[in-house]
């Protein structure tokens, strides 16, 4: 008995708060920003200066739901990032330590393990606070002080220290655009570890899909040697007032084909690239930084740490701000970044001279507070924007003892607004212009192109395009550009009644070190929706009325109406398909409300999303957002089978895609059993392909592609079609025209 009892007290000490689980990630996906968060300090991904994004592990996706076939290509959709992450590095009796938890490659860029050796992952779970139940009741938990969504991910690490990371995303519309990471990092050690290094690896390159479609890959490792075509327009920049390191393009990529109607009301805007995506500090450790006489940093010169130092005798912070490119190998590069006997990476400010520009930026008032922090280093932009490490040092953690971080990534529709290009931030030239001392450069928007020196192959940043196009679906007007997103984070976070930090200063060490999120409007939620089937093979949309009855402290309005919309894909274009008001006989009975899509189609991919509306006319998210594939019941016994269209002529992408690839390549095969064989012949007897239909669906789409996963060419085709219950055959054939 005794024997069995210890073997528990094992078990339970093995399950506790050391027992590693495999890597694993979770989604952000609440809010517009949908972001993979894993056990292991990785977000986005493991690292990678290009390639491809898994799916389902979304890498700064924004907007959401952005993956589509168009040409017979397939976009992974508006990913902005490589892949981020975290590294630390402290000394213990045994010597320097270092863990690099995302953002670190070989020698080529490529990506590594992590899981094993940098990180032993202990912790991943996902909370919904969101008020409406996934079966449309009200959440009787819901709490209006947190998020609606939390991921909880934990990690070890060999330096002893342990991190614990929890981030936060909404839905509320003006504040769905970034995600809240709250660190905290524990020595676990019965040491103290000294010269601790905190740096914010993160990637920004916006966009996967812009890149794509405008210069056929979404890659740095070009950067090596030469910028390759059209790289040379990404540019990072860094605004001091907020604290926020960010990426943008040069003019957001138009696109080349399809602006016209995509810069369309309701729909998804013009320009392929129109993000700016980055990190922001809300607060970082004050208490734990060590004085000058407990760090074994070198500094270059006596000049160097000579205003670096406050009046309590630590170190101004941040210490690093480093702009690499997506060459991050851990030992070659970016260790010596956090190495105390090698010198600083970026040095600091140490008067007005440092820059032309520095003192047309800043009021005579708010010099001392940067003078002696890090004036990061000189590749602001263009030639290597794409990597950054953002660090705090140094710092002494005693064991025992937890140090807190909160940074934010924020997106926004372009790195300013109308009006914004009379503020300056550091970038926005190209290398050439740094050297040269240009270090300041007004702030360009998608409102109107800005001309100044140095700025490359050419004369121009910005765009004009917000004059003549109307805002995209998922940019809150008034909440446009990163600046006015990254104000938001700072409300939420702090509590604070919204500011414009354009004019002042932002000061995370003197924010708290937990969010408060207690003082933003909460919007009336939208509903739990479904979409069903029906035998006419039009969409019916449904949904309950609880969200009539939801109250929460600081709501902002009382609920008005729905509004029912749909798209031919989660971009858009998204149109009204009917507005409905409480207890409106023509849509409610039986406690629910059902809305037909007049326009639907046997076989098209639609998104659907029903809205909230209050009584001051402001919007919930589109949080129910679904794709459905229009279809009718199956039918009961095998009879004629159509194809649909025939013939098929095939034209380019202007109608669009859906997950299973272009519209224009699609034949619909219509009077399918639940289970039955389609094989498809050329007009030589060639067995082309074999579907097998296997589902509760009246009809089969198929996109041309043959067995060897070609498009099959122009020409006459046979099909059979074997009822695999019963027996019954069907036949007939159709034509494709290229």
């Amino acid at each position: 008995m005794k024997r069995f009892g210890f073997i528990i007290l094992l078990l339970a000490v093995s399950l506790g708060k050391g027992f590693s689980q495999q890597r694993d990630w979770r989604v952000h996906r609440r809010g517009l920003l949908h972001q993979a968060v894993y056990n292991t300090g990785e977000l986005g991904r493991a690292y990678n200066a290009g390639g491809t994004v898994q799916t389902a592990s979304p890498a700064m996706e924004w907007p959401p739901n952005s993956s589509l076939v168009l040409d017979r290509v397939n976009y992974p959709g508006q990913h902005n990032s490589f892949g981020s992450g975290l590294w630390i590095a402290g000394t213990r009796p045994s010597g320097r330590e270092y863990a690099f938890c995302g953002a670190v490659s070989n020698t080529n860029g490529e990506p590594i393990t992590v899981v094993g050796v940098y990180s032993t992952p202990l912790e991943l779970r996902r909370i919904e606070n969101f008020p409406v139940l996934a079966g449309g009741e009200l959440n009787p938990a819901f709490n209006p002080d947190e998020a609606e969504e939390i991921i909880i991910s934990r990690w070890d690490t060999p330096v002893g220290i342990r991190i614990t990371r929890t981030s936060r995303a909404w839905s509320y519309p003006g504040y769905d655009s970034f995600i809240i990471y709250e660190y905290e990092f524990e020595n676990v050690t019965n040491e103290t570890i000294s010269d601790v290094f905190i740096t914010f690896a993160n990637t920004f390159a916006p966009s996967m899909f812009g890149y794509q479609r405008n210069h056929g890959a979404w890659s740095e490792s070009a950067f090596r040697g030469q910028p390759p075509a059209g790289l040379g327009d990404h540019f990072a920049r860094f605004d001091l007032k907020r604290w926020m390191s960010y990426n943008h393009e040069r003019e957001g990529l138009p696109d080349p084909d399809f602006f016209a109607t995509w810069s369309t009301p309701g729909n998804r805007g013009g320009l392929n690239s129109p993000q700016a995506v980055g990190l922001m500090v809300l607060h970082y450790d004050y208490e734990h930084l060590s004085r000058r006489n407990q760090t074994k940093q070198v500094f270059l010169a006596a000049a160097d740490s000579a205003g670096m130092w406050d009046e309590n005798g630590k170190a101004k912070q941040p210490f690093l701000l480093r702009y690499e490119n997506g060459n991050l190998p851990a030992d070659a590069k970016t260790a010596t970044w956090m190495d105390p006997t090698l010198v600083r990476k970026t040095g600091i400010w140490q008067g007005v001279t440092d820059s032309t520009r520095f003192q047309n930026q800043f009021e005579a008032k708010l010099w001392p507070y940067w003078k002696g922090r890090t004036k990061s280093s000189a590749n602001l932009s263009w030639w290597q924007p794409v990597s950054r490490g953002y660090g705090f040092y140094p710092y002494l953690l005693p064991a025992g003892e937890t140090m807190r971080f909160v940074v934010a990534e924020v997106a926004g529709y372009g790195p300013g607004a109308a009006g914004d290009r009379k503020y300056k931030d550091l970038g926005g030239t190209v290398r050439a212009g740094v050297d040269a001392g240009a270090w300041f450069s007004p702030v360009p928007s998608w409102y109107d192109t800005l001309q100044y020196a140095n700025l490359g192959s050419k004369n121009y940043i910005g765009s004009a395009y917000l004059k003549n196009h109307p805002l995209p679906w998922y940019v809150t007007p008034g909440v446009v550009s990163i600046r006015d997103v990254a104000d938001r984070a700072i409300e939420m976070y702090t509590g604070r009644p919204l500011v414009k930090y354009d004019t002042l200063q932002y000061k995370p060490e003197e924010a708290p070190a937990a969010g408060r999120y207690n003082s933003v409007p909460i919007p009336v939620p939208a509903p739990a929706i479904r979409i069903e089937d029906t035998r006419a093979a039009a969409n019916r949309i449904v949904w309950g009325p609880q969200v009539e009855s939801f109250t929460a402290p600081r709501q902002r309005a009382a609920f008005s109406h729905y509004e029912v919309l749909r798209a031919p894909h989660p971009l858009g274009p998204w149109t009204v398909i009917d507005s409905v008001f409480p207890g409106d006989p023509k849509y409610f009975s039986a406690g629910e409300y059902a809305v037909i899509d007049p326009a639907s189609n046997l076989g098209d991919n639609v998104a659907y999303a029903v809205v909230s509306v209050d009584e001051l006319g402001k919007k919930s998210g589109m949080t129910n957002l679904m794709t459905h594939e229009t279809q009718a019941p199956p039918a009961e016994t095998l009879g004629k089978v159509y194809v649909v269209p025939n013939p098929l002529v095939v034209t380019s992408g202007l109608t669009g895609s859906d997950p299973g690839g272009e519209i224009g390549d699609r034949i619909q095969f219509l009077g399918l059993t639940k289970r039955c064989t389609i094989r498809i012949f050329s007009y030589t007897g060639q067995l082309i392909m074999t579907r097998e239909h296997d589902r509760e669906t009246y009809g089969n789409p198929w996109y041309q592609l043959s067995i060897n996963n070609q498009i099959i060419a122009s020409g006459i085709y046979y099909f059979v079609v074997d009822d695999r219950e019963t027996g019954a055959r069907a036949s007939g054939k159709f034509v494709v025209i290229h």
